[in-house]
């Protein structure tokens, strides 16, 4: 189903439009898995194909919640399988409160839209929330990444965010509590996905795949050599039972506790897993390892590793080669151009005031856009890349005049192409790399993640790497960041910087590296630098201009080539050798009324 409304619900039928709500008319297969309340045994093997079976799924829930507890999961399956893996998508964003039920007041200011629908799932405070999208999202990404972000922004259950989890469905029964699942409030409001995109993407500390590859320490002699533990602390450790009910809110407090004594992830996670054996809140579930990584993240966004006392303590070891291995090492960089993009890198076009680098930096993701060769330079697959442009010098009406003659150079049907792969953004608020915490930063990673570019093209490096490019610790800060974002979210970016000026009567010299304006650290940090400059022959007539590779990895001694600007299409091509030689008798013919010197014809 492609665009849907929210149908009022009517609490009389309270679980037939609870499912519609969630579901609508979209057809895939959902979750109702059912637990013993003595045993606390699942049962899983519960799926119907939605809508098709929609009367079973409503039996199913009157007849097992007389004495069981029912479950259904919010997202929906391609086949009969909860695993995240087979995902369909999911109509609703949600987040699950144990007694800690936020303000609807507090929602405005943290960038959270108010629900669509509040259930209560057993005593006042324990509630599920959902919100509407106004469109079925199958993005597994964007609906976990929403997920995610609410529940820590809104400190909700850290276990209740991935696709395949289950909340209790309106018209079920609470045995543990005694209550009935009722819904307690609903409205029409839907929601586009970018209508969470200010809410902060939390940062991973700890994920399963770091879990699994690493050695988990013996949870007696971690308790040791973490000593002395407080009161509170040991009571946490000694405990053998927990409540239920309870037990979710003790396992948070205990893994607080934990990142406060200063243990590293590994060392969290074997305390853990030693009190949940007892308790069993997640231990004797197959995906457990989930549930423990989840807490830790949760409390390292407030407790940040500080580094370990004791250096026996590591659950793990920095990897070393021996010298053989360098020897034997075998370079596996993906390109996006060989030798000169790499995929997950970072490169600069470094030129002075209207030389035209934002005409050749878009001119280069316009073309790989198209999987066409630009210049001297093709992509080095079959593939059509996506560039996400940062416009953060110039306006939307800046970039609408620059796309105008842009558009000269490409015929119809290359301009829908351009359409699917180039997203332009172009608004007053600058998007700063070195202030991570800014909620213009969490919106742009939530683009990041709904949009998947391969390019990231800013424009330019003055107005994202630092408030001023000689602030060392700035540009650290936001090459830092700029790490962990191409890492994670497997995009390159490209930006445009500013040159130095030549000193005054210095004449004409080729560019070079100490042409890069500002701290060190940002050519030391580059995997590509390409310098434009004006030709030591330029003109006003040829506008002949030299490319230059100050960094890269090209093999062999390929050092640059010419260039000429078309100014009234905004396009670069290769000069051609006769043309050159008849530009240049031209400027013979009126050199005193013309200079060496690079007079702007391009402002941008």
């Amino acid at each position: 189903m492609g665009n849907a409304t929210v149908r009022s619900i009517n609490p009389s039928k309270g679980l037939e439009e609870f499912c519609y709500f969630l579901y609508g008319e979209e057809e895939a297969f959902i979750h109702l898995p059912v637990k013993n309340p003595e045993t606390e045994v699942y049962e899983y093997n519960f799926f119907f194909k939605w809508p098709s079976q929609k009367q079973d799924v409503i039996d199913h829930v009157e007849r097992y919640s007389k004495t069981s507890e029912v479950f259904i999961t919010p997202g929906m399956f391609k086949t009969r399988s909860s695993n995240v893996t087979e995902s369909h998508g999911s109509y609703v964003a949600w987040a699950d409160f144990d007694g800690n039920v936020p303000a609807l007041e507090d929602l405005e200011e943290l960038g959270i839209p108010v629900p669509t629908v509040r259930v209560q799932s057993s005593v006042p405070g324990r509630e599920h929330w959902y919100w509407r999208y106004t469109q079925f999202n199958k993005d597994i990404v964007s609906i976990q990444g929403i997920n995610k972000a609410i529940c820590y922004a809104l400190e909700g259950d850290t276990g209740a965010w991935d696709a395949g989890h289950s909340t209790r469905p309106v018209g079920s029964y609470n045995h543990k509590r005694n209550a009935p699942v009722i819904l307690i409030s609903h409205n029409t409001h839907s929601y586009h996905v970018d209508s969470f995109s200010s809410v902060p993407v939390p940062e991973e500390s700890y994920n399963l795949e770091q879990f699994l590859r690493e050695s988990i320490p013996n949870p007696v002699r971690t308790i040791a050599k973490h000593g002395p533990w407080s009161d509170d602390a040991l009571d946490l450790l000694v405990k053998y039972q927990i409540p239920e009910g309870s037990r979710s809110s003790a396992l948070a407090r205990f893994t607080y506790t934990c990142c406060e004594q200063g243990l590293d992830n590994s060392e969290v996670y074997s305390l853990l897993q030693w009190v949940d054996k007892r308790w069993k809140k997640f231990y004797n579930r197959s995906n457990k390892e989930k549930y423990y990584v989840d807490l830790i993240n949760y409390a390292r966004q407030k407790i940040p590793y500080q580094g370990i006392k004791d250096v026996t303590v590591l659950a793990d070891e920095i990897p070393t080669f021996s010298f053989k291995e360098v020897l034997e090492y075998v370079d596996d960089t993906e390109w996006i151009i060989n030798g000169l993009l790499p995929y997950k890198g970072i490169a600069y076009l470094v030129g002075r005031s209207g030389t035209g680098k934002t005409t050749l930096g878009l001119g280069m993701c316009t073309y790989l856009a198209l999987n066409k060769k630009y210049l001297d330079w093709e992509s080095s697959s079959e593939k059509q890349y996506k560039t996400l442009y940062l416009s953060l010098e110039m306006s939307m009406e800046d970039v609408n005049d620059f796309y105008k003659k842009i558009s000269l150079n490409f015929t119809t049907p290359e301009l829908n192409d351009l359409d699917k792969h180039i997203h332009t953004y172009a608004s007053p608020e600058k998007i700063k790399f070195y202030q991570p915490g800014s909620p213009i930063m969490g919106r742009f990673l939530r683009k990041l993640e709904n949009l998947k570019p391969d390019i990231v093209f800013v424009d330019s490096a003055s107005y994202s790497l630092a408030s001023n490019l000689n602030n060392q610790e700035e540009v650290t800060k936001s090459v830092e960041l700029l790490d962990m974002i191409k890492d994670r979210y497997g995009c390159t970016f490209i930006f445009i910087h500013h040159s130095r000026k030549d000193p005054p009567n210095s004449g004409y010299r080729e560019a070079d590296l100490d042409d890069v304006f500002g701290s060190t650290f940002i050519a030391a940090s580059a995997s590509s630098i390409i310098a434009l400059k004006n030709n030591k022959e330029y003109s006003d007539t040829n506008r002949l201009m030299d490319i230059r590779y100050l960094k890269t990895r090209f093999r062999g001694d390929n050092t640059g080539f010419s260039v000429t600007m078309d100014g009234e299409r905004r396009m670069f091509r290769r000069p051609i050798m006769g043309e050159l030689m008849a530009k240049s008798t031209v400027k013979t013919e009126t050199k005193n009324e013309s200079s060496n010197e690079s007079r702007s014809f391009f402002q941008h």
